[in-house]
């Protein structure tokens, strides 16, 4: 009888939680396309990590001891996380938003100075968006740098914000 009961009951409890969709299916459409960047070390190198507007990237990172900021960065990371730097030109003064698919600590730089964030948020569930950080922005050549990353790879877009 024992046998029988559990034939029957094994089903069922393997069609619960354990078996249960993930919550997000399908990748995030939040991305759109990737191009994949690998972020400067350096400021000498960072025109080939140049990111665009509206234009997601993957980027690799590197660990934060090899990578000589621009400016020291706001927040001071961990020996064995990961950063980088990445250039941004920007043709229009207005309010822009940068979104990573991780907790990186972000600062902007414009002629060697940090840009102070206006807002500070996270994307829906399922967007793939963990932080998205607002700053106002002149025309010209920008640095971000990205640190405090714990995984070697991070997703980053940049784009000018919705009002």
């Amino acid at each position: 009888m024992r046998k029988f009961l559990v034939a029957l009951t094994l089903p069922l409890l393997l069609s619960g939680p354990a078996l249960a969709q993930p919550s997000c299916p399908v990748p995030p459409a939040a991305w759109g396309t990737n191009i994949a960047l690998t972020s400067a070390t350096a400021s000498a190198d960072l025109a080939a990590a140049r990111l665009t507007l509206d234009q997601a990237a993957t980027v690799n990172l590197h660990p934060v001891g090899e990578v000589r900021f621009a400016a020291p960065p706001e927040r001071p990371s961990e020996v064995s996380s990961f950063g980088g730097m990445l250039e941004l030109d920007v043709r229009e003064a207005g309010t822009y938003l940068v979104s990573l698919s991780a907790g990186a600590w972000i600062d902007v730089l414009k002629d060697g100075k940090a840009v102070a964030s206006t807002a500070h948020g996270h994307g829906e569930e399922c967007s793939g968006l963990r932080k998205m950080v607002t700053f106002p922005l002149q025309p010209g050549r920008h640095v971000i740098q990205l640190s405090g990353n714990k995984e070697a790879t991070i997703r980053i877009l940049a784009s000018p914000k919705s009002q």
